[in-house]
């Protein structure tokens, strides 16, 4: 099976036939020019691996065919071997100068031209295979960068949508912080309203059955005294504390819970309340206790957490 396709370039069909012998016409596939004029013109239709370039031709020299290929993008890296009669210095210069690869004098040696010829293919091979990894590694790199600024891009899209989801939390756990603040409030302030009706109510009660015998209006007035009492046993429900605060810290009451079982729901409101970032005046109001109360309420929850002396409560809840 023929390899690689060698152009002779010699107006001597003599050496071009000694050549190919030389060579071994099995191993290459050869093809002739008795001149350079038309070598450019030959190699547009023509594939050549390597060139055995005659340095003296009647109408165009070695160099001129040389000058003319390094010119041409497409036949800058053809290896060609030029052959001469001539030993000067300066041809020699010349030809690897424009491009030549290498050199032999005549009369040319079969074992010299051989191996020449096969130092030359394989180095152009190398080169080739050399040029194609640079540019699949280039394609690779190309890839590379293309992926990178794609993931950079994902990356920043993720990065804004993040801020925003995390705004957008801030912005829902400050709305139920308000509504949560409100809530209690309002219950605060309505528990009052219904502790001061509660307290007319007994004083009322006791100046009517003080000049009141009927019993039915007696039996009327402990009815209101029920409904009255059945009002302040609803507003202290937690429920609703508990499902506005849950929407801030789902796991909070969870965890003072399984730390003891046992506070109560008094206890766990006050806990949300410090987490809250509560003063103790501002949790005494929503409470409606004095100070002491409060203090005497920390004491007490102090004591289930089993926090040591010098531990702050305060600092447990908000790291909790």
């Amino acid at each position: 099976m023929k390899g690689d396709t060698i152009l002779i370039v010699d107006d001597r069909q003599f050496d071009r036939i000694l050549y190919k012998e030389y060579l071994g016409e099995e191993d290459y596939i050869f093809l002739e020019l008795d001149d350079g004029e038309h070598v450019l013109e030959f190699l547009h239709g023509n594939h050549v691996d390597l060139m055995l370039l005659d340095w003296q031709m009647p109408q165009m020299g070695g160099i001129e065919v040389l000058k003319i290929l390094k010119n041409d993008p497409r036949y800058q890296e053809l290896p060609i071997i030029v052959i001469t009669g001539l030993e000067d210095e300066r041809v020699l210069e010349e030809a690897f100068t424009f491009g030549s690869v290498d050199f032999l004098n005549k009369p040319v040696k079969r074992i010299e031209l051989h191996s020449r010829v096969n130092s030359a293919l394989k180095l152009h091979r190398a080169k080739k295979q050399l040029k194609k990894q640079k540019d699949e590694l280039q394609e690779l790199n190309d890839i590379i960068k293309q992926q990178k600024v794609e993931l950079e891009k994902s990356l920043e899209l993720k990065t804004e949508l993040i801020d925003l989801r995390e705004q957008q939390h801030a912005k829902e756990i400050d709305t139920t912080h308000r509504q949560l603040l409100s809530f209690e409030l309002d219950s605060s302030k309505v528990g009052k309203k219904i502790q001061e009706l509660k307290r007319l109510y007994e004083d009322s009660y006791k100046a009517v059955k003080a000049n009141v015998s009927d019993p039915e209006v007696l039996t009327k007035m402990k009815k209101i005294e029920r409904n009255i009492s059945s009002l302040l046993s609803d507003q202290d429900s937690h429920d609703e504390f508990k499902r506005l605060f849950e929407n801030i810290d789902p796991n909070f009451f969870k965890k003072l819970t399984k730390i003891n079982p046992k506070l109560t729901t008094l206890d766990l409101k006050h806990c949300a309340y410090i987490k809250l970032n509560l003063d103790n005046y501002e949790i005494s109001q929503l409470l409606n206790v004095e100070i002491k109360s409060i203090q005497m309420t920390r004491y007490r929850i102090r004591k289930k957490l089993n926090l040591e002396e010098n531990q702050s409560l305060r600092e447990f809840i908000m790291l909790l």
